[in-house]
């Protein structure tokens, strides 16, 4: 069981000024910018008014695995955040191509030979499905969620409060 919680952040800004300081005060969130040592990198994406923020720790351990996703809503003369952490794409898309290839050679390894095809199922290709379908508690990491929702407590000024735990069944 996997419990998931769901943020909300007030920031006593502007829409403009938010974005303004988002944009001052971070990096571009990219596949590039994740070898940083303790950058916050945040994208916006004006079209779905969605922020993507995440924290770059440079080390593998570090928490840098992670963005909070949220909603940006105006509210009079304040900003609420409402989000929650999640897999970073690049890193999702990475374990699910590397999935496909490993089915793919397992099918051109066993030359049609069912006996070997679920030996190769059974002990590379299924332990690969099960770390693909646990990537979220695996790239989990409190260190960088911390970094993430101090940044907006310190640096914007925010008032952080968990809305939701949701438990999710696997």
């Amino acid at each position: 069981m996997e419990i998931r919680m769901k943020y909300r952040i007030v920031i006593p800004e502007s829409k403009e000024q938010f974005l303004y300081l988002i944009n001052q005060t971070t990096k571009e969130l990219n596949i590039q910018n994740q070898a940083y040592r303790k950058t916050i990198l945040a994208s916006y994406d004006k079209e779905n008014n969605v922020l993507e923020v995440s924290c770059a720790v440079g080390s593998m351990n570090g928490g840098g695995w992670e963005q909070f996703r949220a909603t940006v809503e105006s509210h009079d003369d304040s900003v609420v955040l409402e989000g929650e952490f999640m897999v970073l794409p690049y890193i999702k898309r990475g374990a699910q191509i590397f999935l496909i290839a490993m089915l793919i050679i397992g099918f051109l390894f066993s030359k049609g030979d069912p006996f070997l095809l679920g030996e190769i199922l059974i002990i590379f290709v299924l332990p690969l499905l099960l770390l693909y379908k646990n990537l979220q508690k695996i790239v989990g990491n409190e260190e960088g969620r911390q970094l993430v929702l101090r940044y907006f407590e310190n640096d914007l000024n925010g008032e952080v409060e968990v809305i939701g735990r949701k438990n999710r069944e696997d």
